[in-house]
């Protein structure tokens, strides 16, 4: 069947999504001892079963997932707390800043970035320039058909995150 199709676009993010209970990762990379669902646990099992790599595509996130009344252990990751909604790419530099409270934290285990609030208990989890550019290159050096996001609409209007996948892909050598 897999040879009726062109590509196959991974919705790789969301795997933390608004109906869940406790935070974590909604687009990481790799899996961790407390996530197992993330981009390369996807692409690993799909190579397994013989989908041909240069027909996967990867999906990235251009927003953020928030939830709220999470607790202050882990920075907020991996603990119970309430959906509470979506923030665009574009919007977390005046959203998210740390005048207004968010410490920003990379899980290095899932090459993931997370943003935690502890005087307001809010937590989110979401894609950045730096992750994006390391999804990129795992795109590249897994010789996949390439990456996809949700949504362009998100992005900044100059040095978004299309920008940076742009970058890489004409900067990357590779390995």
């Amino acid at each position: 069947m897999i040879s009726n199709v062109n590509y196959v676009n991974l919705m790789t993010y969301d795997l933390v999504g608004g109906y869940a209970t406790t935070t974590g990762h909604h687009t990481p990379l790799y899996s961790t001892g407390k996530q197992i669902e993330s981009i390369d646990n996807c692409i690993t099992r799909l190579l397994a079963m013989k989908v041909p790599a240069e027909k996967l595509v990867l999906g990235a996130a251009f927003y953020g997932r928030m939830w709220e009344g999470v607790a202050d252990a882990d920075s907020g990751l991996y603990q119970n707390g309430t959906f509470k909604r979506s923030i665009a790419f574009k919007n977390f530099s005046s959203q998210l800043s740390v005048d207004s409270g968010f410490v920003y934290h990379w899980d290095e285990k899932a090459m993931a970035p997370y943003f935690y609030n502890p005087s307001r208990a809010l937590f989110v989890t979401h894609d950045d320039a730096h992750s994006i550019a390391l999804k990129t290159r795992y795109a590249i050096d897994k010789a996949l058909g390439g990456i996809m996001f949700w949504e362009l609409s998100n992005d900044a209007y100059t040095g978004g995150l299309l920008d940076v996948i742009d970058a890489t892909r004409n900067g990357y050598v590779h390995k």
